[in-house]
């Protein structure tokens, strides 16, 4: 699970979503945009649902949560976040010449554990 932080507020959602909701808010503040989007959450320990405004201006922190149990399923509303306009694309070779490579693979670390 993860902790996203927005407008003083702090909602939990599941490491899919949190991670899909990074790429795809950092994509619409690059296109100069700002959009509504939204996101599955736990709130006691219940399925619930929050409405974003992601883009310029806009600020989101995501950070590790701890959970007791099973995390929800929310690969559906995560593939629905990565299949945003904005979304970046990634994979074949045909995309390669479209890759901005001094951004594509850069190492966030996202991934490492402290």
């Amino acid at each position: 699970m993860k902790l996203v932080s927005y407008a003083g507020q702090q909602l939990v959602t599941t490491d899919d979503v949190a991670d899909a909701l990074v790429e795809l808010a950092a994509a619409i503040a690059s296109d100069g945009d700002s959009q509504a989007l939204h996101i599955p959450i736990v709130m006691d320990g219940e399925k619930d649902c929050a409405d974003l405004i992601v883009g310029v201006g806009n600020d989101l922190l995501v950070g590790p949560q701890s959970s007791n149990g099973d995390d929800p399923d929310f690969s559906v509303e995560a593939e629905q976040l990565r299949q945003h306009r904005l979304y970046p694309r990634r994979g074949s070779d045909d995309e390669a010449d479209d890759v901005d490579t001094d951004s594509a693979f850069f190492d966030y670390g996202l991934d490492h554990d402290f």
